[in-house]
């Protein structure tokens, strides 16, 4: 294949117009609300760069050799460049003494264009945009809440795509803004066609794979919260996975693969940083069958390399952009287990293909064959026989306590004619010393465990940041965190599996509505609320006590 970052299965990016929501303010350009006379000012003043045509000959031969390798098509095409604010495009003085930056970039014949960064810096105040110049799509502002790094050490960052061939960039700097921008455009990418979404949904995931809200994921809606698909320079490359640590700061730490990094030739200690790595989250599809229409999917950018270790190949990273701050976003922290038990057979929940997310049903108890591995057939299930294929790779497995056992290597899967494929993963128990290894950016128990418990299982961590309402009876495996602006009403029968706890910040609140909460501790903060109306039940397992300064209001229920 053509270069070293083909040693992995990697996939480009298809981005739709609706669909890419990175974490931004969500407004529009600033010129957009200019008057007439200064946008024509702009107009006949902005500096236009042109990209040369491509070599269409030479890249379908390229296509070709991918397709021979069994890789996805990938959607464009990158021109290494050096543009930034002071060597290119054009300033303009606004009359209340703000100022724009412009810069007009034309790709001939693209239906879509974006852009890496090597280094990319907004000061307090200022507002960065990338938008068509017919102004029909546009992304932004991106703000400081962006930055990859301070001054003194500036890293990179990538925006989405922008459909069209020719494309603007913004920046707008107020008066009161006294510090400079940096951004400096590494990569332009032209997207030279789409990806055909056909009879395999919106990505090239075999036909026998199951969507994750099929109902062979009715009890792992929370755990498919966890799950992220990793980009990288354009191409769809792992699955990987939020994971909770035993001080339940819902710090953003993500589980992947070592093979999923090191092929980028970054290392925890040599190289950590991975400021061109984005994550894409809730891209699924909203029920059981694929359509044609486009999932929407949110997205964060950056992350640090804090540990990796090729001898269970588990990566763990800090996510720069903290997905919790995403909209319309409710993220779930997974649990795990580092005992060396396999526990029963549970699922994998993942991207295969960079396609939407799958859920895999484990056909019997994880085996281990190899050192350090598990390895697992799949399981003939209502919907499908769904599998991992390239792109799945850094996906937990995740056992029928719903805690992860390890993340995935990779196997003799692949297509959906190989019934009898079996896949391999990282085992998380050796992952946890990183094989009796003394250095921390080689072993997890650091990152996890900084309290230093010795806790051999962790449950996971759904974190309620707005208003939810539970309302489907359920067995629920994990603690619940209710924020300080959080509400969580139950209105069903729900019974909390394990040594799971809810925990309530003050501000936040829980109602049982009618509902019954079993086999639970809950854990109030003076100022947090609890409510029991319409008959509501709490069966405690130890008891219940509430601090001073909690409310506890019981109009028609019971604490047991």
């Amino acid at each position: 294949m053509r270069d070293k970052q083909y040693s992995m299965v990697l996939f480009f990016i298809f981005l739709f117009l609706n669909c890419n929501a990175q974490l931004s303010t969500y407004e529009k350009p600033v010129s957009f609300d200019l008057s007439t006379v200064i946008l024509d000012q702009l107009r006949k003043s902005i500096q236009t760069v042109e990209m040369p045509l491509l070599d269409m000959t030479k890249i379908e031969a390229e296509d070709k050799e991918d397709e021979e390798y069994d890789m996805p098509p990938r959607f464009g095409y990158s021109y290494k460049v050096n543009y930034n604010l002071t060597n290119s495009g054009t300033w303009t003085s606004l009359p209340n003494g703000d100022k724009i930056w412009q810069l007009n970039i034309i790709c001939p014949g693209a239906l879509s264009v974006n852009f890496g960064y090597d280094k990319f810096w907004i000061p307090e105040g200022g507002k960065f945009f990338v938008y068509s110049k017919d102004r029909k799509h546009s992304i932004g502002a991106f703000t400081s809440r962006n930055n990859k790094g301070a001054m003194d050490n500036i890293r990179g960052f990538a925006t989405g795509l922008v459909y069209g061939s020719d494309i603007i960039l913004e920046y707008y700097q107020p008066k009161n803004v006294l510090s400079d921008a940096v951004i400096s455009i590494e990569y332009v990418v032209h997207g030279y066609r789409y990806i055909n979404l056909g009879e395999k949904g919106y990505g090239n995931a075999g036909s026998c794979m199951v969507n994750v809200n099929c109902e062979e994921g009715q009890n792992w809606q929370n755990e498919k919260k966890a799950v992220a698909m990793i980009v990288v320079n354009n191409n769809r490359i792992c699955s990987g996975s939020l994971i909770n640590t035993t001080d339940l700061s819902q710090s953003p730490l993500f589980l992947t693969a070592d093979h999923c990094i090191s092929s980028f030739d970054r290392d925890a200690i040599e190289n950590p940083n991975l400021d061109e790595f984005s994550f894409y989250w809730n891209y699924e599809a909203p029920g059981c069958l694929n359509n044609n229409i486009e999932p929407t999917f949110y997205s964060t950018s950056g992350a640090t390399l804090l540990a990796n270790n090729s001898e269970s190949d588990f990566a763990l990273l800090r996510l720069t952009e903290d997905p919790k701050d995403l909209s319309n976003y409710t993220p779930f922290y997974l649990g795990w287990d580092c005992s060396g038990q396999s526990g029963e057979a549970g699922v994998c929940i993942h991207h295969p293909k960079g396609d939407v997310k799958k859920i895999s049903t484990v056909l019997s108890q994880p085996t281990s064959p190899y050192l350090f591995c598990w390895s697992v057939g799949w399981a003939y299930t209502i919907n499908g026989h769904s599998m991992t294929q390239p792109g799945s790779s850094g996906s937990a497995l995740i056992n029928a306590e719903h805690m992860i056992i390890g993340q995935l290597y990779g196997g003799t899967c692949g297509n959906c004619s190989n019934a009898n494929g079996k896949s391999t993963y990282g085992q998380f128990h050796v992952s946890w010393t990183g094989n009796y290894n003394d250095t921390i950016q080689r072993r997890l128990n650091c990152w996890l465990d900084s309290l230093n418990t010795g806790a051999q299982t962790m449950e996971g961590l759904l974190v309620i940041p707005t208003t939810s309402t539970l309302n489907t009876d359920q067995q629920f495996y994990g603690n619940i965190l209710i924020t300080d602006i959080g509400q969580l009403s139950i209105q069903s029968n729900v019974e909390m599996m394990g040594n799971s706890r809810i925990f309530v910040e003050a501000g936040g609140k829980l109602i049982i509505n009618g509902g019954t909460l079993s086999n639970t501790d809950i854990i109030l903060k003076p100022g947090a609320t609890l409510q029991i109306i319409n008959g509501g039940t709490i069966e405690t397992r130890n008891g219940f006590v509430a601090p001073v300064g909690a409310y506890v209001n019981i109009d028609y229920g019971q604490i047991l």
